[in-house]
């Protein structure tokens, strides 16, 4: 059973309505039936018109119970409960989740939201087909949850000559024309501002130097990087990106021959183009996964903590 804490929010528009979440046990583990409360107080001094609830279970996109509560007046309160199960596989903030959509004086629309969190810490339990792993640098763990992928690493850095890193990687997926793309989570552990995560690509990640080496990172501090080897050497020698960093972060790699583009968003909608390179020796299918290095100065040095969410690999 993981360990984990909770913490409750409540969103209230300024002068109410009162919206909570708790839930029975009070710190569920993985797997466990729950039952989640809902309680919204109108706290307003006039009352809520069209007033629906909207009860959202963990991981979820959609509301698992749509409540129409109609008007309620000053002073209501209203109870609803619901009741679910905590994902099997899970690690990160998990919420249980409420909304209240309502009128105000029949002229504008408000909400009011509020969740119960939970937060799991990740654990290293390994990373499984169709996954392989290959790590350059020391201290090197790896974690699969549901979507998400885990890789915990020392090392130094990923230019130059060093190229110490740990990966966790879809071997031949990339094409001649694809696009490789993930949501970096977090990336923790370390205060060194040079610390990154993120895509990596090439002929043959296990062994750079047979061609079509590129990363894409977010660093902890100095934001993107996207390095690319222009001769084929197996060492990273082309850089572009800067600016601040971010997290989450959606950072993708587009291939088209030996032509690869980089792109990042905040938001997963509008994408920035970092940067466009040419590497030569890119040739037939290749590799993809997911990249991260401490980038000590000195071993040991620290490790990392960086998790993503759900890794693509698609053609173009």
């Amino acid at each position: 059973m993981n360990a984990l804490t909770g913490r409750t929010g409540t969103g209230l528009d300024t002068l109410g309505p009162a919206l909570t979440v708790t839930t029975e046990p009070s710190t569920p583990a993985g797997g466990d039936t729950v039952t989640a409360i809902a309680v919204l107080t109108n706290n307003c001094p006039f009352p809520l018109r069209n007033t629906v609830l909207y009860l959202v279970d963990p991981g979820a996109t959609t509301a698992t119970g749509t409540i129409p509560l109609g008007d309620l007046r000053r002073g209501a309160k209203v109870t609803h409960s619901w009741r679910t199960a905590m994902p099997t596989e899970v690690a990160g903030d998990v919420s249980f989740t409420a909304h209240a959509v309502f009128d105000v004086d029949g002229h504008s629309t408000d909400c009011a939201r509020s969740a119960k969190t939970f937060t799991i810490p990740y654990e290293a339990n390994g990373v499984r087909t169709p996954y392989a792993t290959y790590a350059t640098a020391e201290d090197v763990k790896y974690g699969q949850y549901g979507t998400q992928l885990a890789i915990w690493a020392g090392g130094r850095d990923l230019s130059g000559g060093t190229d110490e890193k740990a990966i966790v990687y879809l071997p031949d997926a990339t094409t001649g024309s694809c696009a490789v793309q993930v949501k970096v989570v977090s990336l923790t552990g370390s205060d060194n501002p040079s610390a990154k995560s993120g895509l990596a690509i090439a002929n043959d990640l296990t062994a750079p130097a047979r061609g079509g080496y590129a990363v894409l990172t977010m660093s902890a501090q100095y934001g993107l990087e996207f390095m690319t080897d222009s001769d084929g050497d197996g060492h990273l020698d082309t850089w572009a990106g800067g600016g601040a960093s971010y997290h989450p972060a959606w950072l993708r790699l587009v291939r088209s021959g030996t032509t690869y583009t980089a792109y990042a968003t905040g938001n997963g909608l509008k994408w920035d183009e970092i940067g466009t390179a040419t590497v030569p020796s890119a040739s037939g299918t290749g590799d993809a996964g997911v990249v991260a290095s401490a980038v000590n100065l000195n071993y040991p040095g620290t490790t990392v903590q960086a998790v993503f969410d759900h890794f693509t690999v698609e053609a173009t």
